[in-house]
């Protein structure tokens, strides 16, 4: 029987499976508010103008990006920007947003409504034949 490296982990560990030390500060994890406003309003260029208008005018607000995501009141964003960017930024906060996730280069993507995501993936299935491109 050949003894394996978990096996060995475990001879040395001197903590419990759960310990979590005093000092321990836990992460999380949040979007850019960019990409944020760019799925609310629905465009997939991230550098686009209306994007970044809305970027600076929140950011302008409430001082940085991270204050925006993490600290500021959704009532407080509301009256700054569109009620769906600032629901869309609680949920960020609150970690209930839907990722489809990526692979191989492909970037994943924020999912607004379970619908409207299967309706783009049924539309990018359907595949076209020639006679399709010359009408």
């Amino acid at each position: 029987m050949t003894i394996g490296v978990q096996h060995r982990v475990e001879e040395l560990a001197d903590r419990d499976d759960n310990y979590v030390p005093p000092y321990f500060i836990p992460f999380i994890r949040i979007i850019p508010l960019a990409e944020l406003i760019s799925a609310v309003m629905g465009i997939e260029n991230l550098y686009a103008k209306q994007i970044w208008d809305t970027y600076y005018q929140l950011v302008n607000s409430f001082n940085n990006e991270y204050n925006v995501l993490l600290n500021v009141q959704k009532t407080d964003i509301e009256r700054v920007t569109n009620p769906l960017i600032a629901d869309m930024i609680i949920k960020n906060r609150e970690g209930r947003i839907n990722i489809r996730p990526g692979f191989d280069g492909v970037y994943g993507k924020i999912i607004l409504d379970e619908k409207e995501n299967e309706r783009k993936i049924s539309k990018q299935i359907e595949q076209k034949s020639l006679n399709g491109y010359f009408k």
